[in-house]
């Protein structure tokens, strides 16, 4: 009866910490998954800062995004599930994109071109999707006159 007695409470209390750390781990992952998400919007927030910042001429051509300079050019993609950034190495950014937003001095610039050429921006905005919220982003680049001013032949 004794030996009953203990099994029983030493089934109660492994099952007591087994749930425990059932909830501990299904917390610990929840933090984790979230966790990774924040760190990919930042990564992709201070890429595009850096990237807005030094390219000397924006356009936008479709779903793209071309940051050209005199060192290097970078395309960014924005496609419903993803946001790829083209450098030398390829970078996929796993987030959803609702709106897609770009103008030139104020005037909005429309993803497919008329004349089948890419079109200057000097602003962006991006709202993304992501664990059910929208987190609104905004780009804007000043441009010096030497990189605006175009000659007359």
């Amino acid at each position: 009866m004794e030996l009953t007695v203990a099994m029983l409470i030493s089934a109660i209390a492994i099952g007591l910490m087994y749930s425990a750390y059932a909830i501990i781990s299904h917390s610990y992952l929840s933090f984790v998954d979230r966790n990774n998400t924040t760190g990919m919007l930042a990564l992709l927030d201070q890429r595009l800062n850096r990237d807005i910042d030094k390219a000397e001429m924006i356009y936008r051509d479709s779903n793209t995004v071309t940051m050209s300079s005199h060192i290097d050019t970078v395309i960014y993609s924005f496609q419903a599930d993803r946001v790829i950034r083209q450098k030398l190495l390829t970078d996929t950014f796993k987030v959803s994109t609702e709106s897609f937003i770009t103008s030139f001095e104020s005037v909005p610039v429309e993803g497919n071109p008329t004349d089948g050429e890419a079109k200057k921006i000097d602003d962006l905005q991006i709202v993304l999707l992501t664990e059910g919220q929208k987190i609104p982003y905004h780009y804007h680049k000043t441009y010096s006159s030497v990189n605006l001013f175009q000659p007359i032949n």
